[in-house]
């Protein structure tokens, strides 16, 4: 009887033991299956961060540019050596009056960031060093510089005002987007030479502008940095 009991105790047993052990490794396979999965979901996460990253290029050294001319007018207005020959040879998509009166924001594509905060798949991503990285890319760089972008703005509104208050006749003919009339060019760019209080604000404004140059540089170096690092990542998976 004994024997017997024993029999089926070891029967049992090993039955059982089969069992948990099947359990136990359908739920390793499960787990191995899903971070398979996982993986295949960073490794496009990152695929598509990278190609946002770098399709920003052109844009990025373009703003480079814009911004370097922009100050360099201003800078050469306050100097007294900018001519009207330069407004002539300025940009034709757009009016040599910009430096001064409008501000060039900085805004690369970020839609492919927006999407995956929006569905968290972000997080899914375990470096924290990556992440930092990223937020310090999509988010703080960028409003750090914009945060300039708004000052300077502003300094460009008390600019325009300028011309509201002491020269409406020159004001209503609407000189900003009337840029390919010269005459009209020309009385404003004589106006911008003379005044002081115009010359005042754009010793403001270019103090933002020289900050914001700077800030795109930080940026693009941080940039530079994260793809780096994502390609870096990207070998892992």
């Amino acid at each position: 009887m004994k024997n017997k009991t024993k029999k089926y105790f070891i029967k049992y047993s090993l039955e059982f033991f089969v069992i948990v052990l099947g359990i136990t490794f359908s739920f390793f396979l499960q787990n191995v299956r899903q971070e398979k999965e996982l993986d295949s979901k960073r490794q496009l996460i990152i695929s598509n961060l990278l190609d946002e990253l770098e399709s920003n290029q052109n844009y990025i050294t373009k703003r480079k540019s814009e911004f370097v001319r922009e100050m360099d007018y201003v800078n050469k207005l306050l100097n007294d050596s900018l001519t009207f020959k330069m407004f002539e040879e300025y940009p034709k998509e757009s009016s040599p009056l910009n430096p001064f009166f409008s501000v060039l924001r900085f805004e690369p594509s970020s839609s492919t960031y927006n999407s995956l905060v929006n569905d968290g798949s972000l997080n899914l991503i375990k470096s924290s060093e990556v992440k930092t990285l990223i937020n310090e890319v999509y988010k703080s760089k960028i409003n750090y510089l914009n945060y300039f972008v708004d000052a300077e703005y502003k300094a460009a509104i008390e600019v325009e005002r300028i011309f509201i208050n002491n020269y409406p006749e020159i004001y209503l003919r609407n000189f900003w987007f009337n840029y390919s009339d010269k005459k009209l060019i020309n009385n404003v760019f004589q106006i911008m030479k003379k005044d002081i209080h115009f010359k005042a604000l754009m010793v403001q404004k270019i103090s933002f502008m020289e900050v914001k140059i700077g800030a795109l540089n930080s940026y693009a170096k941080q940039r530079d940095s994260l793809i780096t690092l994502l390609k870096k990542k990207k070998l892992i998976f």
